[in-house]
């Protein structure tokens, strides 16, 4: 775990493919300009393959809504690349039941470099950690990132309504090299004040 600057929150550092590193945090209320810098920097294609429209400007609402979490039912990473910026991931529990929706988008300078899968091994972790069983997610048929991604964890997929929808257990996926990192990091969160 590091602290990238004086006052800077905690991350945890994890080194991608290219080389370069990602610095991995839960998302918190101050995020906001984060998230909407995120978001203008994702293409059109990607948006659509994330969110399922074109959506380039978030709401007032919806910005709270996607930084004021509370690390069990609702959790978020962000991922940021030499302080710019560079993903999310995300589950909501809904009701607090044993399934969460997983979403993990990255900004297209940023893809193939396996911060995505770095963020949905935050996820996981962050899953297996509150007591989450069951994982799903919903993408659209041509969103092959998602998809290869998720057939390697042993995800079921079925064609449903346009979009596919996949299951998964939390548990079955294997851990992470960063997973006692995130645990640590998210329990951290989860008890400051």
């Amino acid at each position: 775990m590091t602290t990238s600057s004086e006052g800077a929150l905690p991350t945890v550092e994890v080194m991608l493919r290219d080389g370069s590193a990602a610095e991995l945090r839960p998302i918190q209320p101050g995020d906001r300009s984060l998230i909407e810098e995120g978001l203008a920097h994702m293409s059109l294609q990607s948006r659509v393959a994330r969110f399922g429209s074109g959506i380039a400007h978030l709401s007032e609402s919806e910005l709270d809504y996607l930084t004021e979490i509370d690390l069990i039912d609702h959790v978020a990473w962000g991922a940021t690349i030499d302080d710019v910026p560079a993903g999310t991931g995300r589950y909501i529990r809904p009701g607090g039941g044993d399934e969460a929706e997983v979403a993990v988008a990255v900004v297209d300078e940023f893809q193939w470099r396996g911060l995505g899968r770095t963020l949905f091994d935050a996820l996981v972790t962050s899953a297996v950690h509150n007591g989450v069983g069951g994982l799903y997610f919903s993408v659209h048929p041509e969103n092959e990132i998602v998809l290869r991604m998720m057939r390697g964890v042993g995800s079921r997929l079925d064609d449903s309504e346009g979009l596919i929808v996949g299951h998964f257990r939390a548990e079955d996926v294997p851990l992470g090299q960063h997973h006692s990192e995130f645990v640590e990091l998210l329990k951290r969160y989860q008890t400051a004040p």
